[in-house]
C-alpha cells in the first residue's frame, strides 16, 4: 500500500475496545487504542487515550518498552515517573519518555488522570514491553 493509496481515518473513544490493566505489579490503568495499524489502515503511528482512575495505588516499579513515547495530559493531576525521577504533571503537559526508561503515571488528584500516548510504531503489537517488577517477583 502506497501513502497515495492511504485514507484519513477517524475514530472516537466509544469506537475503541476498553484494555485495563488491575495489577499488584503493574498498576491499574485503562487504554483505548484510537490509531494503531493492527486494527486500522495506518501506518507509522500508534495512538491512544490512557486513564489512571482516583485513589489507584502507584506500582513499586513502572514498566519499560522498546519505543519511545509521548504522553500529553488531557485532565487530572498526577505524577510521572522517568528512570527513578518524578515530576508532577497536570492538564497541557507533554513528557517525551525515551526507549527503554521504565515509568509509569500516579493520580495525584481528585479527577481521572487522562492522557493521550503516541508510539511512531506501525502497530501497538510493534511495541515491547517488559515489568521489571514481575521479573523481580519471580526471582
Amino acid at each position: 500500500m502506497n501513502e497515495h493509496s492511504l485514507k484519513p481515518v477517524f475514530r472516537c473513544i466509544e469506537d475503541c475496545e476498553t484494555q485495563e490493566w488491575d495489577h499488584p505489579l503493574r498498576g491499574q490503568v485503562k487504554w483505548w487504542e484510537l490509531i494503531n495499524g493492527d486494527i486500522t489502515s495506518t501506518t507509522g503511528i500508534t495512538m491512544g487515550i490512557a486513564e489512571v482512575p482516583v485513589g489507584s495505588l502507584p506500582p513499586k516499579r513502572g514498566h519499560t518498552h522498546d519505543a519511545e513515547e509521548v504522553y500529553y495530559f488531557l485532565s487530572g493531576i498526577g505524577r510521572v515517573y522517568v528512570d527513578g525521577v518524578e515530576t508532577d504533571v497536570k492538564s497541557g503537559t507533554s513528557v517525551w519518555i525515551p526507549a527503554n526508561a521504565e515509568h509509569f503515571c500516579h493520580n495525584t488528584g481528585t479527577e481521572p488522570l487522562k492522557l493521550l500516548f503516541v508510539f511512531a510504531r506501525d502497530k501497538f503489537s510493534d511495541v515491547h514491553y517488559c515489568f521489571p517488577g514481575e521479573i523481580e517477583s519471580k526471582s
